[in-house]
């Protein structure tokens, strides 16, 4: 017998303050057995989810199945629309990423054809550059071309911020509020444990985790935006949030559009710069010990802070101090697409003249050799899996 996953919907428990849905999964793969439990857990403010209804779970455990070359049985229904879809989506993983997945079969005990979408919107709101500028320009009509009605910002905890860290998760969904109550929004704060559950590289797995996440809440909106990460002119693949894949997690009742990637990251900066409460509230740094806030020295938060120097915003104040040609010293490059990112920066400035006394610093950074991941993040160490997982998101 084959590799196989098999999932059970559990019954809905409620909390005084919110409700959690979840699945047993029984995998056998490689002649042993064992068994996961995954859950979500929503505020009460959020619609139930039926229990039987396992588009979510279907969504999260994809690409794990098709890592280990599992069969998928579904004990539960599925839109038949998002099932179309995964065979789509299969087809484009394989493509990209033939030696790591494969296609596998998905039998469902029952196939649903669902009615129109509830009104409204939701958005990634994690408080970072890419999630501000899609609420941002939606809310305030900047999105000439088709401006979309957003309900509210959805913050997942479980997926950059540990469960175990209450107060990085608490001083971050506060940043959040604050940010979304100025374009007259609220926050969701979502839970989950599916990063805890699934072994898949996090650059492949973010899109459909996201997409679990809003297909729980079909009954508070009827589309999800995804911020994008990169604009159309540099687009990785593979990546699992991509203009080509995110379509493809939609089901008929939740839409799922990829959003700004007409935008380059300093284009969405300049955008933000006129908005001050959301720049105060600005969390871009994944590196730091302090989840809720920018170290403002890591290489991520001084791309960021050079974004704000050549948009004329020297001293952004989501960062505690100026910026500084110290704060490059110790900057060390990862990959190809941050070199481009400082070469431009380095061709902006020989442009512009705008921050003309850093040009010898970003020089260094651009001769300084890349490093490997266990110099700066040692093997078997939490922050190298979480560094592994959000790289660059």
């Amino acid at each position: 017998m084959g590799n196989s996953i098999d999932i059970f919907p559990e019954p809905t428990a409620m909390g005084a303050e919110s409700w959690k849905r979840s699945c047993r999964l029984v995998e056998r793969v490689d002649g042993s057995e064992s068994e996961k439990q995954l859950w979500w857990e929503y505020p009460s403010n959020v619609p139930q989810a039926t229990q039987k209804n396992c588009d979510s779970y279907l969504l999260a455990v994809l690409l794990p199945a098709m890592k280990q070359g599992a069969d998928i049985h579904v004990h539960g229904s599925v839109c038949s629309e998002l099932l179309a879809n995964m065979t789509e989506l299969q087809r484009v993983w394989v493509k990209w990423c033939p030696e790591v997945y494969q296609e596998v079969k998905i039998e469902v005990d029952e196939v649903r054809d669902e009615g129109e979408p509830v009104a409204g919107a939701v958005v990634t709101f994690s408080g970072g550059v890419d999630g501000q500028f899609t609420t941002y320009r939606h809310t305030k009509g900047l999105a000439r071309d088709k401006r979309i009605s957003i309900s509210a910002g959805v913050l997942v905890h479980g997926f950059d911020i540990p469960l175990e860290d209450h107060d990085g998760i608490a001083g971050a969904a506060e940043r959040a509020r604050v940010a979304l109550a100025d374009l007259e929004l609220n926050l969701i704060l979502v839970r989950t444990n599916i990063t805890e559950v699934s072994l898949v590289n996090w650059e492949h797995y973010c899109g459909t985790a996201l997409a679990s996440v809003f297909s729980g809440m079909a009954d508070f909106a009827g589309m999800a935006l995804i911020a994008s990460g990169d604009a159309y002119d540099r687009l990785v693949v593979p990546w699992g949030s991509h203009p080509i894949t995110d379509p493809l997690l939609s089901s008929k009742r939740m839409q799922v559009i990829h959003d700004g990637a007409g935008y380059s990251r300093f284009e969405k900066i300049k955008v933000l710069s006129a908005w001050e409460v959301g720049v105060r509230n600005l969390r871009v740094c994944w590196a730091g010990e302090l989840h809720d806030r920018n170290c403002g020295n890591c290489e991520k938060c001084v791309r960021t802070r050079l974004d704000f120097l050549l948009a004329g915003e020297p001293d952004p104040t989501c960062f505690d101090t100026p910026l500084g040609k110290k704060s490059l010293a110790s900057v060390v490059l990862r990959s190809e697409a941050e070199r481009l990112d400082w070469k431009f920066f380095y061709d902006k400035i020989i442009r512009t003249g705008i921050g003309k006394d850093m040009l010898p610093e970003i020089e260094k950074v651009l001769k300084r050799p890349s490093v490997r991941w266990g110099s700066i993040l040692p093997a078997n160490t939490r922050r190298r899996l979480i560094a592994k997982r959000f790289l660059g998101k």
